[in-house]
């Protein structure tokens, strides 16, 4: 009897000890990612290279359905499809949101980024995991960042060259929102909040006299050198935009993601900072290349502003970001200051280390 007490101590020993490993063990499963862009896009191409490497990393337990062209969610819904799992990772844009993400919006503020976009992604994945606000932000969502984004500058396209930007006084104009909505207030503009997938249609049937916040690349997978003529660089003195999307990307609830083993939590953490530096990288490289093309195959003019215009568009600039500062104050929002600043001296590190 004693013996076999002791032989069942040493199973229920063995099972407990056994029990946190098959916990652990990743189960075959397919994630469903709600993509807006087409397939064989720029944007596409990365996506794809990115579910590839989650095959690859997990032996192939994990695989990567992706729905493209909003065929499973609107941009528009993309936060609710997550939480409601009609999704497993899906394209979530701050401004789409802005009621849910007022600090993160503030990673969006006008000059966020310079020339060196993988210094801005990794800042931006510095500020998601170390900003406390932030982090409290995301996790009140139930979503955790998987793909980071930057859209690149993000210029304003227009069926005619502009002489100036003040030719967009009283003229409607697309903007991707937050605090962009009160910058071309400040240079007299009527900005529109409206989703990228729906630029196209609107320029085409003359609702919107000029597109707002249209980053090159993202605009090509979109195909709207074919209903824009002109691109005003809507730049500042020494930069070559003002910035553009940031606090954007493919995000997982909290809730799946947390119930994955944590090694693959890890693996999936480690690759989305190596897609965010490749994926910023390649931008960074492609860009350029896209704006010939649209100037040689499309004939597509590109327009930047006089000395006046770079003074009177950084004056806008800095006034909007004071006003989005006050009026997230004024709601309640008295981080937001915080999270501007975390972000700013994040960006400034990792823009120092790449200059070594």
């Amino acid at each position: 009897m004693h013996r076999m007490r002791k032989q069942l101590a040493i199973g229920a020993l063995a099972l407990a000890l056994a029990t946190p490993a098959m916990a652990q063990e990743l189960k075959a499963q397919t994630l469903k990612m709600a993509n807006v862009v087409p397939e064989g896009s720029w944007f596409g191409r990365q996506h794809k290279w990115w579910a590839g490497e989650v095959e690859k990393r997990t032996g192939g337990k994990l695989k990567v359905q992706v729905f493209w062209l909003e065929s499973l969610a609107k941009w528009k819904d993309a936060l609710p499809a997550i939480q409601s799992g009609v999704a497993d990772l899906a394209w979530v844009s701050s401004t789409y949101f802005p009621s849910e993400f007022p600090g993160y919006l503030m990673l969006d503020n006008l000059f966020n980024f310079g020339d060196d976009y993988v210094a801005a992604v990794l800042a931006a994945i510095d500020t998601l995991e170390n900003e406390p606000n932030l982090r409290n932000e995301l996790r009140r969502a139930d979503i955790v960042l998987l793909m980071p984004h930057i859209s690149g500058h993000a210029p304003i396209g227009t069926k005619a060259p502009l002489a100036s930007i003040k030719d967009l006084k009283g003229k409607s104009l697309r903007t991707y929102g937050g605090v962009r909505t009160q910058f071309y207030t400040n240079i007299g503009a009527n900005p529109i909040f409206m989703s990228f997938a729906d630029m196209y249609e609107a320029m085409n049937r003359g609702t919107v006299d000029a597109l707002g916040d249209m980053a090159i690349v993202l605009a090509n997978a979109f195909k709207h050198y074919e209903v824009v003529k002109a691109v005003y660089s809507n730049a500042p003195a020494g930069v070559n935009g003002n910035g553009g999307a940031l606090a954007s990307g493919f995000y997982m609830s909290h809730k799946k993601f947390s119930a994955l083993p944590q090694g693959t939590q890890k693996m999936f953490l480690d690759l989305r900072r190596e897609y965010g530096i490749r994926y910023a990288q390649t931008l960074m490289d492609d860009e350029s290349a896209i704006r010939k093309e649209w100037a040689t195959k499309h004939g597509v003019k590109f327009l930047n502003p006089t000395p006046e215009d770079a003074r009177f568009i950084q004056e806008a600039g800095n006034a909007a970001n004071e006003q989005m500062f006050k009026k997230q104050e004024a709601d309640g929002h008295k981080y937001v200051r915080q999270v501007w600043a975390y972000y700013q001296k994040a960006r400034q590190k990792h823009e120092a280390e790449r200059r070594k």
